[in-house]
Parts: C-alpha cells; structure tokens; sequence
C-alpha cells in the first residue's frame, strides 16, 4: 500500500463536483472524504481531522463562509481552500481574512489547484515545526515563502512569474525529499532568476522578496551540508 501525501476532506452540495474532485486526489495519492454540506463536514473533521479541506463557499443550510468560521473555532491551523464559482470571487477573497488559505473557481484550473493544496500542506508542516524552527525543513519553508510572496502580486504578475516561481519551490521542494539533490538544485537557481524577474519588474514587496531570499539562503545551506 502506498503512502498516502495527505488527507483531504472535500464538502460541497454536488455531487459531481465532489467525485471529480475526489478522482483527482485520489489519483494524485491523497486519501480522500467527502462531505455533502457543512453539518457533516464538521462531524467529520471533529471524528478524525483531515490535512486539507477543500470547502464550497455556496450550500444549502450552513454556508462555507460560516464552516469557514466553525472551523477555524475548532482548530485554528487546519488548512481550508475555498470552491467557489466566478461570480463568488469577490466573496471567495474576503473568506482569505475568515483564515482560508486559498481560493479556486469552477470550472477547475487542476495545475492551480494542485499547486494550491501542496502549498497549503507545506504550509502545515511549516507552522506544526514552528515551535522548533532549528528542527523545520528549509525547503518546506522556501515553498511557503514564495506561496505567500506571490500572492501578495497583482494578477497578471501572479499568474506569469509568481505561478512559474511557486511551480519551481514545490519542484526543489519535492527533489531534495526523494534525495535528488542535483535537480532540486536546478529549481533552487530558477527561483532565485524568477525572483530576480519579479524584484526588476516592481511585482514584489521589498518585505516579501526578502522573506525569500532568507529562505533561498537557509535552503543554499542545506544543500551545501548534504555535500
């Protein structure tokens, strides 16, 4: 059997947006539940908390914004992204202030969402090595500084450089853990020329471009011990 990457918790009213969704992770080698509306999603989460829920913003009774809300009541650091159609985009983003990580509309763009969830995972992993930091993985923590720089860009520059610098982090990210240092490597020196892209073209704050490069740093560090 093998290892599972994450448990995700899929809760929204359709149920062909639930087995679409639910057949992507599985096949990608999550383990995946579905939840048909917000009182079984919360029953669900209490019974065995899940990595990642990915949530519907509109259902009928409790809606996702308020889950959102009941979630976040009961555990503050579980990962949440947010369904939504494009008409619910203005709304999708307020629910980033309620605590979700992200959001991603219908019909699904699966290279977004899938980058999404392995950046909301990494971000898991970040924060529970929190109380340690000497003990947190660099190359986790570089995958969560580029997410969270590249969303502080406009959309144009997000959907260009940031989506191409967020790609490349969860490569290196992904090499150096099955021990291919050489190609992580590579994604390492892609970052930091896509970052340089980015910082020339103003498309990023000097407070989250540094952020990056200390982690571009912590992550340059680890790989010269490994040599």
């Amino acid at each position: 059997m093998s290892l599972s990457l994450g448990r995700i918790l899929v809760v929204d009213d359709e149920a062909p947006v639930r087995e679409v969704l639910s057949e992507y992770f599985t096949s990608q080698g999550y383990t995946v539940h579905e939840a048909s509306g917000g009182k079984d999603a919360l029953a669900a989460i209490r019974r065995d908390r899940p990595d990642l829920v990915l949530l519907d913003v509109r259902m009928p009774g409790i809606d996702g914004v308020e889950v959102l809300r009941r979630i976040r009541e009961l555990d503050d650091a579980l990962a949440v992204i947010m369904v939504t159609a494009n008409e619910d985009a203005a709304l999708a983003r307020e629910t980033l202030q309620l605590g979700a990580f992200d959001y991603v509309g219908k019909p699904f763009d699966y290279v977004y969402l899938d980058r999404a969830v392995s950046a909301a995972l990494l971000r898991s992993s970040v924060e529970s090595a929190a109380e340690k930091p000497d003990e947190a993985d660099p190359w986790q923590r570089l995958a969560h500084a580029v997410f969270r720089a590249v969303r502080a860009m406009e959309t144009t520059a997000r959907a260009s450089t940031g989506a191409r610098m967020e790609a490349a982090a969860l490569a290196a990210a992904r090499e150096i853990a099955a021990g291919r240092a050489a190609v992580a490597c590579q994604h390492l020196e892609e970052v930091v020329l896509l970052l340089s892209i980015a910082g020339a073209l103003g498309d990023l704050p000097g407070s989250d471009r540094t952020l990056v490069e200390t982690a571009l740093e912590a992550a340059r560090r680890s790989l010269a011990g490994a040599h």
